[in-house]
């Protein structure tokens, strides 16, 4: 049996936490860009999907990209939570299931392979 931990029935790659008690769930790595934040440039910057939980609006949490630089720049602000601790993060479901139920879910790989889905049809 393999533990998967799951935010909205999505499962986690990574998860970010704040200072002031903001969450970002990451479930896909979407692709690469340049992004331009506060008038400069930065390449390559890595385009995640995920749910962001921010603390002075908790109701409000939804799926959406999310910018890796931009978490970056946030400096010792924002950390990434070791995966041994995910199962205590807000809002987290941790499921157990054998290989092959990962497998039909499509579970294993998915931190370096999105899966192609409109995000929005696999919840409504």
């Amino acid at each position: 049996m393999s533990k998967i931990v799951t935010i909205k029935g999505e499962p986690i790659i990574d998860v970010y936490e704040s200072y002031d008690g903001s969450y970002w769930y990451i479930t896909e790595m979407l692709y690469k860009q340049d992004s331009i934040i506060d008038g400069k440039v930065y390449n390559d910057d890595q385009i995640l999907f995920g749910y962001a939980r921010l603390s002075a609006c908790t109701e409000y949490a939804e799926f959406g990209n999310i910018s890796e630089t931009e978490l970056k720049l946030l400096g010792s602000r924002v950390w990434k939570v070791p995966k041994e601790n995910w199962g205590v993060c807000p809002d987290v479901e941790v499921g157990c299931f054998s290989e092959q139920q990962a497998e039909l879910k499509n579970w294993e790989g998915k931190p370096s392979q999105p899966s192609g889905l409109n995000r929005f049809e696999s919840h409504y």
